[in-house]
């Protein structure tokens, strides 16, 4: 009997040691890159030049040649592990691939610095259900370098153009030039984001794919500044962009003097000959540097970005030798372009990801159940199952039927408890919460947060009938290795985009981030100003495309409410010219919409909760927020398909407008105490603490801080008063003022005289904190008045 077990063993021992040997090859085939001659070549680059931003998307080009020996048709899945969340996803792009042919294919990656221990590329003949992976001959899966510089683009005839920037890295600046050519633009505005501003330098634009181009205006719209330069060059230069320019190319002129440069480079740029700049029409911008009458430089805002009209060549003699060009050009960039900022542990993000996360989990549509309904349910099961019952059985002489009876009341009246205080749950259903962000012309830029309850579980597809940027939440923060089971996917096909999950558990939500987004048609909230002594009355009136409630003015901390505005009509609130301003937390949602005792009647906790995350997403108390006039809109409108059929929707939408950088009454200019914000340039103290109230403290050393007047109309301004903040300057605190016209910094807080001598090209002022030993003090607040110029 041994001897028979024994080799009975021995019998299955071989045959699992066969089945293993006969297997493996097929195993290794799926994770091995294949043999050369066979498979899939695949070369990529990532971002510009390697470099993508944390938290921001990027492109991952990719080029696919099929080896093998029959045209292939199905699925590239690019899976990472997301630095948000810890979750993988998968990025799903539908792919044929004819053989012997190279095919190009372009991802969108939201912003994880990935490599090969959280990123992985395979393709999935057919689809990614079949499991039939084809193996790829290179490298699979994504490396990229992050990097938090200011990052300039240059597609130029000349790659070193502007290669002078980084030379300010010496003064405090992190600045990072990356050449870029036509080819590297994607079509996604939102995968530009790596960027801060964009040169286009003397190249042809007119041939370049209208996909590209309108990606370019777009991302523009979001926020990033666009450079349209090359002296000669210009007209064909700014060919494609002709709707944006500021400037209608007509002609050439030469510059023979450039003596007004000398005040923005801080050194004399002499001119050995004259230089070829292009002249032409304004079309709709304000001029930030000229020569003699001449515009070299012109501005215009469009959206949340800008764009910027060069006269001349910045990569040509004498520009691009000249000492002064880097802070010449730092100051056509001030806007965005800054000396590194003191960082704290209260530093914030920009990112409202998380913020969100929350306050999608409130579904309107989804009410706990009715407590008295249900208790007087259950006194009616104890009454019959008690006195009734046993009153019954006994007349009828059958009390042996409560053996069966009762039990069968009890799942009947269980059912019912559960189909009543189920009720809201039975069905699934949409909520949507979203941050319209008007620009004042029109446009908006949308972005949101969106959560589906699923009653029944199973595969869950959120299907859109756009091109969005999406990242799936996370039920909880997953630490693990990459997983390769498809459970959350992110689709792009023909424009549109799908998330899918698998494996969803009964009564439970999934949730998706959806990122920025150009909105078009979205109205504006149209304000006007009239001064009334130290007061400033506004009048708002809704020009969006949705009834308003809760339109309110949020200004240096205080909320002022306008009401309730249907499309159309107009409300008034009055700001104070002597609001204080101070920094750190501000709780606005709290002011419009206060606690209540009772957390099931609190109605405005979402709008609560939005307010106050939008507001102090990047307030690291450095800072006051903008001043911003909101308002709040509800709907059911159907944003997406769930499963291909149409759910029930519940949406909130917060829209937000900043105020502009003056109020205007006709011909005169008021911008109050405290409504522009100082930005610290230059730190040159040995210690410097922010309390996050307005308050810092200082050790010895100076400080620079800069005050953006408003660039949305040309002013002359006649009246400038300075307030100390929160502190004494005495023998350890000095206050300088940067003198523009003498070029030299003045011991003076009384320049009321003539203001216009210390504004630097019309549209900034300059002071400087010198510390002996330490000082605890807030920083100035600047009030102004003057005469808007007619145009």
């Amino acid at each position: 009997m041994k001897r028979f077990f024994r080799k009975g063993f021995q019998s299955i021992g071989f045959a699992v040691l066969c089945f293993v040997l006969a297997v493996c090859p097929v195993l290794s085939g799926n994770v091995k890159a294949a043999e050369q001659g066979s498979g899939i070549s695949l070369e990529l680059s990532s971002g510009f030049q390697g470099y993508v931003k944390q938290n921001e998307w990027y492109p991952v080009r990719l080029t696919l040649t099929n080896n093998t020996a029959q045209d292939l048709k199905g699925e590239l899945v690019i899976t990472n592990q997301s630095s948000r969340n810890g979750m993988t996803v998968d990025t799903v792009i539908p792919a044929e691939l004819p053989r012997g042919t190279a095919i190009q294919l372009t991802a969108s990656i939201p912003g994880d610095v990935l490599n090969k221990d959280n990123s992985s590329i395979h393709f999935y003949k057919d689809s990614f259900k079949s499991g039939k992976i084809i193996p790829i001959i290179g490298t699979s899966y994504i490396d990229v370098r992050a990097t938090s510089s200011y990052t300039i683009g240059v597609i130029s005839r000349d790659p070193d153009t502007l290669n002078f920037m980084p030379s300010l890295n010496q003064r405090g600046y992190d600045i990072t030039v990356i050449p870029v050519s036509e080819k590297d633009l994607p079509d996604d505005p939102i995968l530009l984001n790596t960027l801060r501003v964009l040169v286009i330098n003397d190249v042809a634009t007119a041939d370049w794919s209208e996909r590209k181009i309108i990606a370019v205006k777009n991302w523009v719209k979001l926020g990033g500044t666009l450079i349209l330069s090359g002296g000669a060059g210009y007209d064909k230069t700014a060919e494609a962009f002709k709707e944006i320019a500021p400037i209608e190319a007509t002609g050439m002129s030469s510059l023979t003097s450039a003596d007004s440069l000398k005040g923005y480079g801080g050194t004399e740029l002499k001119l050995d000959a004259p230089v070829a700049i292009a002249t032409g029409k304004i079309t709709d911008g304000i001029v930030e540097l000229s020569e003699g009458g001449q515009a070299l430089t012109i501005s215009r805002k469009l959206g949340s970005g800008s764009v910027l009209s060069v006269a001349f060549d910045p990569s040509l003699a004498p520009f691009s030798t000249w000492s002064g060009s880097a802070m010449l050009w730092a100051k056509l960039l001030q806007n965005s372009l800054s000396p590194i900022q003191a960082v704290t542990s209260m530093q914030a993000t920009n990112d409202m990801y998380w913020s969100m996360d929350s306050i999608i989990n409130e579904f309107p549509s989804i009410k706990p159940p009715n407590f008295m309904l249900l208790m007087f349910m259950f006194i009616g099961y104890m009454i019959v199952v008690a006195p009734i019952l046993y009153i019954l059985l006994a007349k009828a002489d059958r009390r042996e039927w409560s053996w069966w009876l009762i039990p069968l009341l009890s799942v009947v009246t269980g059912f019912v408890l559960f189909f009543f205080g189920a009720e809201d749950k039975r069905n699934m259903s949409a909520h949507t919460v979203e941050i319209v962000e008007l620009v004042g012309q029109g446009d908006a830029i949308r972005s949101g947060a969106t959560a589906v309850f699923i009653p029944t579980g199973g595969t869950v597809k959120a299907q859109f009938d756009e091109s969005v940027s999406i990242i799936p939440y996370a039920n909880q923060f997953q630490n693990g290795n990459l997983a390769l089971d498809g459970k959350t996917q992110v689709i792009s096909i023909d424009e549109k985009t799908e998330a899918q999950w698998r494996s969803v558990p009964y009564w439970s939500t999934r949730k998706l981030w959806i990122d920025r987004r150009v909105m078009g048609e979205a109205g504006q909230i149209k304000l006007s100003y009239k001064k009334n002594s130290n007061d400033i009355e506004v009048t708002a009136t809704n020009e969006t495309m949705s009834d308003l409630t809760h339109v309110s003015l949020l200004i240096n901390g205080q909320a002022q409410l306008i009401g309730d505005l249907k499309r159309g009509e107009s409300g008034k609130a009055t700001v104070s010219i002597n609001n204080w301003n101070v920094s750190g937390y501000y709780s606005y949602g709290s002011s419009l919409f206060p606690n209540s005792s009772y957390r099931s009647k609190d109605e405005f906790r979402r709008e609560r909760q939005l307010l106050d995350n939008f507001i102090n997403r990047r307030n690291g108390g450095f800072s006051a927020p903008d001043s911003l006039v909101i308002g709040f809109s509800t709907d059911h409108e159907q944003n997406y398909k769930v499963n291909g059929s149409s759910v029930k929707s519940d949406n909130l939408k917060m829209w937000v407008q900043k105020l502009n950088g003056a109020f205007v009454d006709g011909d005169r200019a008021i911008v109050p105490a405290g409504h522009i914000t100082p930005i610290i340039t230059e730190n040159n103290v040995n210690r410097m603490d922010n309390h996050g109230d307005g308050m810092y403290s200082f050790g010895e050393g100076e400080v620079v801080f800069e005050y953006m007047l408003a660039d949305n109309e040309e002013i002359l301004y006649d009246k400038l008063e300075i307030i100390l903040n929160n502190g004494a300057l005495g023998s350890n605190l000095l206050l300088s003022v940067w003198n523009e016209t003498e070029g030299a910094w003045t011991d003076s807080v009384d320049v009321a005289a003539d203001p216009n001598e210390y504004i630097i090209n019309h549209q900034m002022l300059r002071m400087k904190y010198t510390i002996k030993g330490s000082a605890d003090t807030g920083l100035p607040l600047i009030a102004l008045e003057g005469e808007v110029k007619s145009r």
